[in-house]
C-alpha cells in the first residue's frame, strides 16, 4: 500500500523545515495539511545541523535520534520515508511508539489492565462507565504521581462540558477509585501504561539529540515529561499536533511540563493538500457542536484545491451494506488503495473478511501492525482509531451503528464529543472518495450531526 512519499514543500512549509533552532517547535494544522511530512523533512535539516556539530567536534558519540509515534500502524507508515531522511554512520536512529520505547527502559514490568478494578472501584460514583475508565486515565496521565492532588480544582478543558467533575466529586474519585488502584496495583506488583510513562521519566534511555513526537495530541502529560527527561542538554525536538483529532483524554498545558511555546516555536499550517472540498466539508460538519481548544484545526475546505464527488451515506442491512461494497470496490482503479473501517475490529470484521474473500480481493490488516504492507495498492481493513495519521485514496466506514459506538446523548458530553472527533478524524483519511454506511434502525445518533448538504445517500 502506499505510504508517506517525497513532495516538494511549499512555502509555509519550508519555513518550518528550514528552522533548526534547538529547544521544542510545535506544528499545528488540520487534517491533509502534511504536518508529518513537514515534520520529517524538518527531521532532515536538523539531523544534518546536528551532524555538523559532530564534525566540528562539538559532539562525542553519535547524535541520537528518536521518532515516537501514536501506534503501531502509524510507525510502520512513516518508517520508510523517515529512514530516507536520516542517513549517515554517526546517526542512531530509533522509530517506535512511547510503549515500545519505554517499556523495556523500566525493566518490562508485570502490565495490568486495570479498567475492570477501575470499574469495580467505582460503581458507586454516579458516573457513566466508559467517562468513568477515560477520567481516571486522564488524572493519571496529566498529574505526576506526588501531584494528584492538583486535580482538584485543576481546569478541566478539553474533557467536554458533560458529565460536569465538581470539586466534591473529583474529591471521591481521588479517594475511592484513584489511590485505591494504586494501592491495589502495589499489593501485587503490577504496573499499567501510566506507571511505564511515570517510571520512564527516571529512566536512564538517553541522551537524544533529536526528537519527533507526532501526534502529540493524544501523549499524556506524562509521557511527554518522559520523553523531555531523556533529551541532551542542547537538543530539538518537533511536536506534531491537531487537538481536533484527539482521541484520548490527554488534554494539558505546555507550561505543566516546563516548555514555552509561542509564535516564535510554533507553525499552524493551513492548506489542506489531501481532502477534496467535499470530503472536507463532511469532516467539518461533525465537529461543529465539539468543544474547541486552542490546539485544535478544524478541516479547512476553502484551502481545498480539488473536487470530486460528494461522500456517499449507505443506508441498508449489513448484508445490503456488504453487497454495495463489493459492487463498488470493483469500480474503483486497480492503482488506488482503500481503506475499510469499523469502530472496533476483531471479530466485527468478520463478515467483511468473509465477501471480500467471495469476491476475490485481497486485503491486509492494518490495525497494530508495525510493519506497513508493501506491494501493489490494495485494501486494508483497520479500527478507526488506528488510521490517525494515514491516508488512502478510499476511505468505506461501515457498521456505524449505537451498539459499537456507545455515548451520552447530552452535547458536550465528553464520551460523544470523543466519537466526533473519532469520526471526523476517519473521514479525513480519504484523498478522493468517503463512504460511511449504517442499518437505519441500529444507526449510532452521530449520524445525526451530518450535515444533509454535504453527501448523497444509497439505499441499496
Amino acid at each position: 500500500m502506499k505510504v508517506l512519499k517525497d513532495v516538494k514543500p511549499t512555502g509555509e512549509q519550508l519555513t518550518v523545515i528550514q528552522d533548526t533552532r534547538e529547544g521544542p517547535f510545535v506544528i499545528r494544522g488540520a487534517a491533509g495539511s502534511g504536518k508529518t511530512t513537514t515534520a520529517l523533512y524538518r527531521l532532515k535539516t536538523t539531523v544534518r545541523f546536528w551532524q555538523r556539530r559532530h564534525r566540528d567536534g562539538y559532539l562525542e558519540g553519535p547524535i541520537r535520534v528518536l521518532v515516537l509515534t501514536y501506534n503501531r500502524t502509524l510507525r510502520g507508515y512513516v518508517a520508510a520515508l523517515a529512514e530516507d531522511q536520516v542517513v549517515g554512520k554517526d546517526v542512531e536512529l530509533e522509530i517506535k511508539t512511547f510503549a515500545k520505547w519505554a517499556y523495556g527502559y523500566v525493566g518490562k514490568p508485570p502490565i495490568v489492565d486495570g479498567e475492570a478494578k477501575i470499574h469495580e472501584l467505582g460503581s458507586k460514583l454516579p458516573l457513566p462507565h466508559d467517562f468513568l475508565f477515560d477520567e481516571v486515565q486522564y488524572v493519571l496521565g496529566r498529574f505526576p504521581v506526588n501531584s494528584l492532588e492538583a486535580y482538584i480544582g485543576c481546569d478541566r478543558k478539553g474533557r467536554g462540558r458533560s458529565p460536569q467533575m465538581p470539586d466534591p466529586l473529583r474529591r471521591r474519585l481521588l479517594d475511592e477509585v484513584i489511590y485505591p488502584y494504586a494501592a491495589w496495583k502495589r499489593s501485587r506488583n503490577y504496573s499499567d501504561w501510566n506507571d511505564v510513562a511515570t517510571a520512564m521519566i527516571n529512566a536512564d534511555a538517553g541522551p537524544y539529540h533529536v526528537v519527533v513526537i507526532d501526534e502529540s495530541q493524544d501523549f499524556s502529560a506524562n509521557q511527554v515529561r518522559a520523553v523531555l527527561a531523556q533529551l541532551a542538554s542542547d537538543h530539538t525536538i518537533t511536536f506534531v499536533l491537531d487537538g481536533a483529532q484527539r482521541i484520548y483524554p490527554q488534554r494539558f498545558y505546555w507550561s505543566e511540563i516546563g516548555l514555552t511555546i509561542g509564535s516564535r516555536n510554533s507553525k499552524q499550517l493551513s492548506v489542506n493538500f489531501r481532502n477534496t472540498v467535499e470530503i472536507a466539508r463532511f469532516a467539518a460538519a461533525l465537529l461543529k457542536t465539539v468543544e474547541v481548544t486552542d490546539d485544535s484545526s478544524l478541516p479547512n475546505f476553502d484551502s481545498c484545491t480539488e473536487h470530486g464527488p460528494k461522500p456517499l451515506v449507505i443506508q441498508g442491512r449489513f448484508s445490503k451494506q456488504m453487497d454495495w461494497l463489493i459492487t463498488y470496490l470493483e469500480t474503483l482503479d486497480e492503482e488506488d488503495d482503500v481503506v475499510i473501517l469499523h469502530a472496533k475490529g476483531g471479530g466485527w470484521f468478520d463478515e467483511v473478511r468473509a465477501r471480500l474473500n467471495k469476491a476475490g480481493l485481497s486485503y491486509a490488516e492494518l490495525s497494530g501492525n508495525s510493519v506497513w504492507p508493501a506491494g501493489p495498492p490494495y485494501i486494508g481493513l483497520s479500527t478507526m482509531n488506528s488510521v490517525k495519521g494515514l491516508e488512502f485514496d478510499h476511505v468505506i466506514v461501515v457498521g456505524l451503528n449505537q451498539e459499537t459506538m456507545p455515548h451520552g446523548a447530552e452535547e458536550g458530553d465528553s464520551v460523544r464529543d470523543a466519537h466526533l472527533r473519532l469520526l471526523a478524524m476517519a473521514a479525513g483519511r480519504a484523498r478522493k472518495t468517503l463512504a460511511v454506511s449504517f442499518k437505519p434502525t441500529e444507526a449510532s445518533d452521530l449520524v445525526a450531526c451530518f450535515d444533509p448538504n454535504t453527501f448523497d445517500v444509497v439505499t441499496p
